[in-house]
């Protein structure tokens, strides 16, 4: 199926696409859509490793085996090199990209998203599966100014030379991130990787983040409260999580994550720490 000059490479990204069921042509932008689409239902969004401490390799094998074998789950620096990996091997012209996240209303925030821009049949697109709860599930054409609805969720892009903004307007206004537009190589990619998952002030390393956005089904945990947003009938429901047990049990039924029971001890030990201190 893939014609690569590294065959460990060529394995992992045959296993990653036997996975899904994909009826759209290679090379299509409808293939794109829904890969896109059908990695955020299946591999979830995790901040569990980046809390442990320990360096997280984006080489292609260790991160193969993380993310898509072991389903450890992951945050933009992995899911989003596992994206652009497997649309470059598959012949689509790709590069990568950073971004600052503007959900805390800050404008000077470091550039530690990581996104894939596209370039298809003359058209830029911003692919991205690493984003979390609300995150877009199609490729966003991203040339020009204009609005995407995705069922309730009404995306705004606004484009300048320079940079891409990417905001929600419904069902809140909020936004998300503005793309660097300036060529971005792995090494820089390598850089925001190592801060978000070693700095100790860094979010995920202190915040425990897991998603998963599903036909309709947006799933979320957000250190101790899991909430689920069913966006067919627009209700949704909370509950607090108050035990290592409990967690676990809601990785497994909503997340398809599976993470060593001492990980999550120490990630949920982490959290209820920060949240005494905070009380205290």
């Amino acid at each position: 199926m893939l014609e690569l000059q590294s065959s460990t490479i060529a394995k992992h990204i045959s296993h990653y696409l036997s996975g899904f069921s994909i009826d759209a042509p290679i090379g299509t932008l409808s293939f794109v859509q829904a890969l896109q689409k059908q990695h955020l239902a299946m591999y979830s969004f995790s901040s569990i490793n980046a809390m442990q401490g320990a360096y997280l390799s984006l080489e292609p094998e260790a991160l193969f085996e993380r993310l898509i074998v072991k389903r450890q789950g992951g945050y933009c620096f992995e899911h989003n090199r596992v994206m652009f990996l497997t649309l470059e091997a598959l012949g689509y012209q790709v590069r990568p990209a950073l971004a600052r996240v503007m959900l805390s209303g800050k404008t000077d925030n470091p550039r530690t998203h990581r996104v894939t821009l596209l370039t298809h049949e003359g058209n830029t697109y911003v692919v991205d599966v690493g984003f979390g709860v609300q995150g877009f599930i199609l490729p966003l054409a991203i040339d020009h100014n204009h609005s995407v609805s995705e069922g309730p969720n009404h995306y705004q892009i606004e484009r300048t030379a320079a940079h891409v903004k990417v905001s929600l307007s419904a069902p809140q206004s909020l936004t998300l991130y503005e793309i660097d537009l300036a060529k971005v190589f792995e090494e820089d990619c390598e850089v925001g990787h190592f801060y978000s998952h070693q700095h100790p002030e860094a979010s995920f390393v202190n915040n425990l983040v897991v998603s998963r956005i599903d036909d309709g089904q947006r799933y979320l945990i957000r250190n101790t409260t899991f909430l689920h947003v069913n966006e067919r009938n627009q209700t949704q429901s909370e509950q607090v999580i108050d035990s290592v047990l409990q967690l676990q049990q809601l990785l497994q039924n909503h997340f398809n994550i599976v993470a060593p029971k001492v990980c999550l001890s120490n990630a949920f030990a982490k959290v209820q720490a920060r949240q005494l201190a905070r009380a205290g």
